[in-house]
């Protein structure tokens, strides 16, 4: 009993730094340190090509009021350039600048270290173990009370029926990019 009061404690523990850890703004080799909610909308702006705030929003499920407050932040912060298409005054888009670039470059490196950690480690594990790590994940994400469209938890669920579907909304849980 006490063995497994101790690993439930662990684990949670474990959930609840990581969660504490996603608060609090990190320098990726960059000036500024960005917080969680900067990298994602930069991340998301890398990889979707000339998206519009609205695109961005839905990406994020985050409000357009949100992403352009965070965009003006990161703009003036030198990562971010919001820009419009010839033909449409309406819209604004946004690049990244080359700030933004490095920026997002070393998120990429912290990200690699600490995957290259967990993966020596489960390296060392016989397979039948991992399966068993991750049945202990699944049963954690299905215990999770999370919105209907997030894209991680429901991954299994979609069908490959538009573009849209297969980015899903919610784009910050994926961590990786």
């Amino acid at each position: 009993m006490y063995h497994e009061e101790s690993f439930f404690e662990k684990m949670h523990k474990a959930i609840n730094i990581m969660t504490c850890e996603s608060k609090i703004p990190k320098n990726y080799g960059t000036e500024h340190k960005l917080t969680y909610s900067d990298i994602c909308l930069l991340k998301c702006v890398q990889r979707n090509k000339n998206s519009k705030a609205g695109d961005l929003s839905n990406y994020l499920g985050m409000t357009n009021g949100a992403i352009a407050q965070l965009a003006k932040k990161l703009k003036n912060k030198g990562y971010l350039e919001p820009y419009r298409i010839p033909g449409n005054k309406k819209e604004v888009y946004y690049r990244l600048t080359e700030m933004g670039k490095k920026a997002c470059d070393g998120y990429n490196k912290h990200y690699e270290e600490i995957k290259t950690r967990i993966e020596s480690y489960t390296a060392t594990l016989d397979k039948e173990t991992i399966q068993k790590i991750i049945g202990l994940f699944e049963v954690v994400v299905n215990s999770a009370v999370i919105d209907k469209n997030c894209s991680i938890k429901n991954k299994d669920q979609k069908n490959d029926e538009s573009k849209e579907e297969n980015i899903g909304r919610c784009e910050k849980c994926k961590r990786i990019y």
